[in-house]
């Protein structure tokens, strides 16, 4: 019985069900359990198909027959017949969405970062529930992370990013994220995390991997024996780092095969993500028969080959050719196989305007590249997008709801069904997390509304300081579109004219930090203030970092002495802004707060030197 004396509602599932859809009616039990303060119990049913839930909160033991339906994917649809409610989706996973959305109709909240929390109603709710059906934007909806970030050469940092993910990944399901991606780098041991393999399976989130992985596909020891495998610089000379000769067969041969294994051995892989190294250029071959192919044609060459074995195999995966740094621009020579898609990652765009905003002066470059692929790949292709990506962003906290709201809009305007958002762990869920809302409702339906999501995340994040908490993020959000409009927000390179101006937009973005802090230290002292210390420390550390790029860029308009010791006095700024982070909890922050920005730091500040001293270059390669 509940608490208003009513019988508790009993939740039924098919006896045929898998893990996913069982876990389904589990968690639909418990959490309704939680809402209506008496046991829900969760039984099978063999009357019931896998990919059917009902919940009877009625006397009648009738099963009402439910009308024939047909879902796609993971859309869902939620019914009534007698006394139940039906819910019903496409595939098991589609169930997990579609209980947890129900949960939320009833008022509980999934915020990132916290526990779920489902507060009291009575049995009555259920019975006014209208029906409804969803049927997301995206089909594929997806977070990406690099396998580096777990550092998992060490026993005590992989504890503590598995202690996240056993939180985040319960999270992903309940959003409708379907699909998590591996990025994989050179110096990787791993292709993927073997702990969270059976939390992603019983949840339904298909896995993908790959990577940065060609240099691993051709082994460099294999340098010594065949130095002709291996890219050849300017000079002609062959080097062990960098892709391969395209031109040689027996690298490409290497190179196929290595891929092949990948799909041989993992077959539950959803996308094979072939990439070369993570370089801005420089990475292909320019010998004597290379030099005149264009590195997205040298590419191209390598994923054909791989794709072309695959074709005939209907179990095999597509393969992704990631358009990125020197093949973001499509070469009109491109002509991939059917079995290809494009992977488009535009890292260095604008990200203080949506994507298809006319009145930026850096994204109408990448929107009409993203539409010259769309064409060459007859539609097929996946967006990569940043905006969780602690590295681009400084390790600094932003939000930008409305930006993520534009771009999602136009990319299904485009026909394109599939999206990503690369993410560094609990860091991504400290600093980001209304961008994180942003894009899981989004990726369901893009047509929501920004303004609310901040509010939105505020309450669910911070239930007993909403109100100035959502007026925290409300100005992070203002200080995000004064500095995300070049690439790295670390790397502050751009022509002078833009940088004077950007001098001062870093120095009022700091300002703006500012009055996040001052709103968050509203908060009364008798509220448990743990998480928002833990953001208003970030947004210290952002305002401080700020405040000192825009004191590098007034140092750069400097010569001789004066450029040298305003130049000083900036970078000790931005360095000693690290102490903020260091404070800041590692079960909030995770290993990348913890341990990795540490010595990614390091390579901002020797850029910051080397352009303080007149090399004007980023740095090029990250890892």
């Amino acid at each position: 019985m509940t608490k208003d004396g009513s019988a508790a509602p009993r939740v039924r599932f098919s006896a045929r069900a898998g893990e996913v859809a069982t876990l389904a009616s589990r968690d639909l039990s418990s959490g309704l359990s939680s809402m209506l303060g008496a046991e829900v119990a969760s039984t099978p049913d063999a009357s019931l198909t896998p990919t059917e839930i009902r919940i009877d909160f009625g006397t009648s033991t009738a099963l009402a027959p439910a009308s024939p339906i047909e879902l796609e994917g993971d859309s869902f649809d939620i019914s009534r017949a007698a006394e139940s409610i039906i819910v019903r989706a496409g595939t098991e996973r589609g169930l997990i969405h579609a209980e947890s959305n129900l949960l939320e109709k009833l008022g509980a909240q999934f915020s990132p970062g916290v526990a779920p929390s489902y507060p009291r109603i009575d049995t009555g709710r259920l019975a006014t529930l209208e029906p409804w059906r969803v049927t997301p934007a995206f089909k594929r909806r997806a977070f990406i992370s690099d396998i580096m970030t777990w550092d998992y050469n060490f026993p005590d940092r992989l504890d503590l990013h598995l202690r996240h993910d056993r939180e985040f990944i319960p999270w992903m399901a309940r959003r409708g994220i379907n699909a998590f991606s591996y990025i994989r780098h050179a110096h990787d041991t791993r292709l993927k995390i073997d702990e969270i393999a059976p939390l992603l399976r019983e949840h339904g989130i298909g896995v993908e991997y790959g990577g940065h992985v060609l240099q691993l596909l051709l082994p460099r020891e294999r340098f010594a024996d065949h130095p002709e495998y291996f890219p050849a610089g300017d000079d002609g000379v062959r080097i062990a780092s960098g892709n391969l000769c395209v031109s040689n067969p027996d690298a490409v041969a290497l190179v196929r095969a290595g891929a092949l294994a990948y799909v041989r051995d993992h077959p539950e892989n959803e996308l094979l993500h072939i990439w070369g190294a993570d370089v801005r250029r420089g990475a292909w071959c320019r010998c004597g028969q290379c030099r005149d192919r264009a590195p997205q044609l040298q590419y191209m060459k390598v994923v054909n080959a791989i794709a072309s074995e695959l074709g005939a195999d209907s179990n095999a995966p597509p393969i992704a050719y990631l358009a990125y740094h020197d093949t973001i621009d499509p070469h009109p020579g491109l002509r991939p196989l059917d079995n290809v898609w494009f992977e488009w990652a535009p890292r260095e765009r604008c990200y203080s305007h949506a994507i298809d905003d006319p009145a930026c002066e850096i994204n109408p470059r990448y929107l009409e590249s993203l539409k010259r692929y769309i064409d060459i790949f007859n539609g097929r292709g996946h967006i990569f997008e940043y905006y969780a990506d602690a590295i681009l962003f400084g390790g600094l906290g932003f939000a930008t709801p409305a930006i993520v709201a534009g771009d999602l809009r136009a990319y299904r305007r485009l026909g394109l069904t599939s999206i990503s958002c690369l993410t560094f762990g609990a860091y991504s869920v400290m600093a980001y997390p209304v961008n994180l809302e942003a894009f899981v409702r989004g990726s369901r339906d893009p047509d929501f509304d920004p303004e609310a999501i901040t509010a939105e995340t505020a309450a669910g994040r911070h239930p007993r300081c909403s109100s100035e908490m959502a007026a925290a993020y409300r100005a992070v959000e203002r200080a995000s579109k004064l500095c995300l409009d070049y690439a790295d927000v670390m790397s502050p390179v751009m022509p002078p004219a833009k940088a004077v101006r950007k001098r001062d937009e870093l120095q009022e973005a700091a300002l703006t930090f500012n009055e996040a802090i001052a709103a968050a230290d509203q908060i009364a002292s008798s509220s448990d203030t743990r998480l928002a210390d833990a953001e208003k420390t970030l947004w210290r550390y952002s305002s401080d970092v700020l405040a000192g790029l825009s004191d590098y860029l007034g140092a750069l308009q400097q010569t001789g002495v004066h450029r040298q010791i305003w130049g000083a006095a900036a970078i000790t700024r931005v360095t000693d802004a690290i102490a903020h982070i260091r404070s800041i909890d590692p079960e909030i922050k995770g290993t990348w707060g913890s341990y990795d920005l540490e010595w990614i730091r390091e390579i901002w500040i020797r850029a910051l030197q080397r352009g303080l001293d007149g090399d004007g270059k980023p740095a090029e390669e990250l890892f």
